[in-house]
């Protein structure tokens, strides 16, 4: 069962939100907040799986919220305003909803989340898998003019977003892959990548230096976005 939360000012967004979810098995709406300061007690004391979450809320925006939330749950945009779509995926969201949603979009969006459970559990429940994982991890798979091309890891400076595919940078040549970044992001996290920015995946051992807010990766400068900022400088701690 996938414990939901609703987060919106408007009583008619929870109406519809509630009516959708009552149609898809295995979702339980195990909370409704109407202000982000109530979301955040909330997610505080409960367990959440995922959080439908609005943006513009009244003194507190839901990406504000979100950023000061330790862990916080999956989550699904739901808004009114199409323009926060590039900053809400700095929080790796499932999706982005825009009102009034309709129920073939809602059910796409549902089968995201069931799709990054599915390989989260896969990844946590099977021990040997990570073992079996890290062994493949040791390149990736391409398609280059029609046929699949191995790259390894050590080669890969930094992987960039191109939408709904990523191209993969490295010292001699580029190559476009068929993945977004935030399933590359899941698939190379224990292999040295960082997400350092909503566009932008970095070979860590890559890093030449930290200069403000860029990195130095070969002669090339990847900005770091203010939710990764802290994540990075503890991470260049170690390096």
């Amino acid at each position: 069962m996938i414990r939901c939360l609703l987060v919106d000012d408007e009583p008619l967004a929870h109406e519809v939100l509630i009516s959708y979810c009552e149609k898809v098995d295995n979702l339980s709406i195990v909370g409704q907040c109407y202000d982000a300061v109530s979301a955040f007690n909330f997610l505080r004391n409960n367990e959440v799986d995922l959080m439908f979450l609005d943006i513009q809320m009244g003194d507190m925006t839901g990406i504000e919220m979100l950023s000061a939330v330790n862990n916080p749950p999956l989550v699904i945009f739901v808004t009114a305003y199409s323009e926060y779509a590039l900053e809400s995926y700095e929080f790796d969201a499932v999706d982005y909803l825009v009102k009034p949603v309709r129920f073939p979009r809602f059910l796409k969006a549902i089968d995201k989340i069931k799709n990054r459970m599915e390989n989260s559990v896969r990844h946590s429940d099977n021990p040997n898998e990570k073992s079996d994982h890290s062994k493949l991890a040791e390149f990736i798979s391409v398609e280059n003019e029609g046929a699949k091309q191995k790259i390894y890891l050590k080669d890969i400076l930094y992987i960039t977003s191109y939408g709904n595919y990523a191209e993969i940078r490295t010292p001699n040549k580029n190559y476009l892959e068929r993945r977004t970044l935030s399933e590359l992001s899941e698939v190379l996290s224990d292999s040295g990548f960082l997400r350092v920015h909503k566009s932008y995946l970095v070979h860590m051992s890559k890093v030449v230096a930290l200069d403000g807010n860029r990195l130095i990766v070969g002669d090339d400068q990847i900005p770091i976005g203010a939710t990764y900022k802290k994540l990075v400088q503890e991470s260049m701690r170690g390096l």
